[in-house]
């Protein structure tokens, strides 16, 4: 046999072993990849299945004593199982998903507060302007406001947070090589379906803005990585509104499509707000 021949079967022995190995270590990538990407799963659906049965004890489908106390320990309880999962995953707690203790973390949660309370003032004026909303009795006493203010901030907490953590946070962790628009929109679609109870038991009129805020606080968390300033501002539209109640009995119309009308221009002037603000 010449040499020639030697070498080119030579070349081709080494061919067949490299081609062999490659798909061998594919294989064993591609079995890796699946059981992390079967991980991931399996976390989400965990927190998912905890938040929701805190959910429904609040939409009193169940019914688990003593209340409200229930429903805050079972957010707390998903935010404790978001900390489990992590650790299993092999991730670096609540820290992963932008919620860590960073020397600027109450920067963010007060920037994301403040600017989300003034945003929704000017659009719940805007409201009562065009009699989306209508108001009485006014009254203004300074330590009742205080003192409910604080409140409505320590007990909406650990809801706002197990969604954000839910929905946004723990997504954007696994996402952060994609292109944003595709982080913003899943999230969107997750914040949506995560108000699965009350897509199915509440009318439109309930649920109909939930995209637009979705995508606000999914896009706040892609510009500045800190779940802080995206809970700022998802509780700024609850506490916003709290407030409102303690100040002046408010009534919201049930002229269907003027509410709608209103919603969905006062969330797109919210998200433009953010976008602007963060840009």
């Amino acid at each position: 046999m010449s040499l020639l021949g030697c070498l080119v079967i030579t070349e081709g022995y080494i061919v067949a072993y490299l081609a062999t190995k490659l798909q061998k270590e594919s294989y064993t990538i591609s079995r890796a990849f699946m059981a992390t990407a079967l991980a991931i799963l399996v976390g989400y659906l965990a927190i998912f299945l905890i938040y929701q049965t805190a959910e429904a004890n609040g939409q009193d489908i169940l019914s688990i004593p003593p209340k409200p106390l229930s429903i805050f320990v079972l957010f707390v309880l998903t935010i404790v199982v978001v900390a489990v999962v992590a650790y299993l995953l092999g991730l670096n707690g609540l820290a992963a998903f932008g919620l860590g203790f960073e020397s600027n973390w109450w920067a963010y949660y007060g920037l994301g507060l403040v600017l989300g309370m003034a945003v929704q003032a000017v659009l719940e004026r805007i409201g009562i302007y065009f009699q989306v909303r209508q108001v009485a009795n006014f009254h203004f006493d300074a330590a009742h406001l205080i003192r409910h203010f604080l409140w409505i901030l320590f007990a909406n907490f650990p809801a706002a947070t197990a969604e954000d953590l839910l929905t946004r946070g723990y997504v954007f962790h696994f996402m952060r090589d994609q292109p944003l628009i595709a982080f913003v929109t899943l999230s969107a679609l997750l914040y949506v379906l995560n108000h699965i109870i009350r897509l199915a038991t509440k009318p439109v009129t309930d649920w109909f803005y939930l995209p637009f805020v979705g995508l606000t606080l999914a896009y706040a968390l892609a510009r500045t990585g800190s779940l802080w300033l995206v809970i700022g501002l998802h509780q700024s539209i609850n506490v916003t509104f709290y407030m409102m109640q303690q100040m002046m009995d408010v009534k919201t119309t049930t002229n269907t499509r003027r509410r709608i009308t209103y919603g969905i221009a006062a969330e797109l002037i919210f998200l433009l707000t953010v976008v602007l603000v963060l840009r």
